[in-house]
């Protein structure tokens, strides 16, 4: 799903949907929030605060965000997590906080190239090979459901059909690599 995707969910009702997909980010708040003195639980609440804010944003026709909507998100948490560290008084923890992800470093910069190149190859893909990687790798169904739910003829046609799509995307994904270094 895309960030249009998930902006145009958010406005129309389907926000569950939209929130679902944006857990994906949860990992990587949890974290920040874990190496800065915060708990599991704490991260939880402040990444459901931040889904509250960026629903409330989206709903207004305006919203756009400058970078990717994980990015938002991750901005909106690490804010919150400031605001409750100054809050609690731990001035050091938001002197730490604020030096370590002053700036992007190299090796962020190029990982997110990196998993743009990879959702791009991804949505390069027909929509029955983006629902069979999907059901299988993202939500764990087993081969033989997915083969039934795309009415494929068993579980041994649900493996080709996934190693093509695998093989359609890496081929996208160094495509896309490959004109990027020639640019």
């Amino acid at each position: 799903m895309s960030d249009a995707d998930v902006l145009h969910d958010l406005r129309n009702g389907k926000a569950e949907r939209a929130f679902t997909r944006l857990y994906k980010h949860l990992d990587e708040v949890t974290r920040m929030v874990r190496s800065h003195s915060g708990s599991r639980t704490e991260a939880r609440d402040l990444f459901q605060d931040a889904l509250v804010i960026l629903h409330e944003k989206a709903l207004g026709s305006e919203f756009t965000p400058n970078g990717t909507i994980g990015g938002y998100l991750y901005g909106v948490c690490r804010n919150l997590w400031l605001a409750e560290l100054r809050s609690k008084g731990r001035e050091a923890q938001v002197q730490k906080l604020v030096a370590r992800e002053a700036l992007p470093t190299a090796l962020d910069l190029a990982e997110e190239q990196e998993l743009l190149r990879a959702e791009l190859a991804f949505q390069a893909l027909s929509e029955k090979c983006r629902e069979l990687l999907t059901r299988f790798y993202l939500n764990d169904e087993p081969l033989m459901v997915v083969a039934h739910a795309l009415g494929l003829a068993g579980e041994g046609a649900a493996k080709t059909r996934k190693y093509k799509c695998l093989e359609q995307a890496r081929q996208h994904y160094c495509r896309s690599t490959t004109s990027i270094n020639n640019a």
